[in-house]
C-alpha cells in the first residue's frame, strides 16, 4: 500500500532516525545498536586517551555520564532479544571496566571487575527500565493501560499476584521481543511484595535490588 502526503509519494528508505532512534523497515534494532555502540566506543576511546591516569572514582563517573547514558537512551523501546546484540552492548561496558581499573590483562576476569565497580549487566538495567515504565502505565495511566495491557485469562491464587496482566498473542519473534509482550512476562514474575508498590521511586529501588543484586 502506498501512502501520500499532499499527493506526494514519500521516499522509501531502509532506516530512519527519529528522536535519536534508528527505526528500520524490518523492525530490527541491529542498525540502532551498532550505531550507539560505535558512538559509545568512540567516547570511551577519548576517555582512555585523556583520563587514563585519573582516579577510579572519576573514571567511573565519566563512564556512567558519557558512555552508559548513550547506551541506555530510550532503551526500554529497543531492548534487544538477540544474544549477539546484547553482547555487543555489554562489550562496551567490559572495555569500560578495564579502563576504569586500568586492568588490561587478558586473564583478568572482567565479570569480577564489574562486580567490584558495582556495574550490573546492561541487560538487567534495561529490564529494570522497562519494568519502571510498565509500572507507571499500570498504576498511573488508565488510558494507556486499557489500550496496551490485556486482562489475564486466569489468576492462580497460589502462584500469581493480583496485578497479573494478560499476555498478548505474538505470532512473530519481533513482536514477542517488543516492549509489551516481553515486559508483561517480567511483570507477572515479580514478587507480590514488589509489584504492589504504587510509589514509582520506591518501586524502582525495590525492583533494582531484586534484579541487579
Amino acid at each position: 500500500r502506498s501512502y501520500h502526503n499532499n499527493n506526494v509519494l514519500p521516499e522509501v528508505v531502509n532506516s530512519y532516525k527519529y528522536l535519536g532512534i534508528h527505526i528500520t523497515s524490518t523492525l530490527s534494532w541491529k542498525t540502532h545498536i551498532e550505531y550507539i555502540a560505535g558512538k559509545a566506543n568512540s567516547t570511551l576511546g577519548y576517555l582512555r586517551r585523556n583520563f587514563n591516569q585519573a582516579p577510579v572514582s572519576l573514571k567511573l563517573l565519566l563512564y556512567k555520564v558519557l558512555v552508559r547514558s548513550r547506551l541506555e537512551y530510550a532503551a526500554s523501546v529497543w531492548d534487544p532479544g538477540h544474544d549477539s546484540l546484547i553482547y555487543e552492548l555489554e562489550r562496551v561496558q567490559n572495555r569500560a571496566a578495564r579502563f576504569i581499573l586500568s586492568n588490561y590483562h587478558r586473564t583478568s576476569s572482567v565479570t569480577s571487575m564489574k562486580t567490584t565497580l558495582a556495574l550490573p549487566l546492561l541487560s538487567l538495567r534495561r529490564k529494570v527500565s522497562r519494568l519502571c515504565i510498565f509500572h507507571k502505565i499500570y498504576f498511573t495511566n488508565p488510558l494507556l493501560r486499557s489500550r496496551l495491557l490485556a486482562q489475564p485469562t486466569y489468576v492462580s491464587t497460589r502462584i500469581d499476584h493480583r496485578h497479573k496482566v494478560g499476555l498478548p498473542l505474538a505470532h512473530t519473534k519481533c513482536f514477542h521481543n517488543s516492549f509489551v509482550p516481553k515486559t508483561s512476562v517480567c511483570w507477572n514474575h515479580l514478587p507480590c511484595n514488589i509489584v504492589g508498590i504504587k510509589d514509582a521511586a520506591l518501586f524502582k529501588i525495590a525492583v533494582t535490588n531484586f534484579i541487579c543484586t
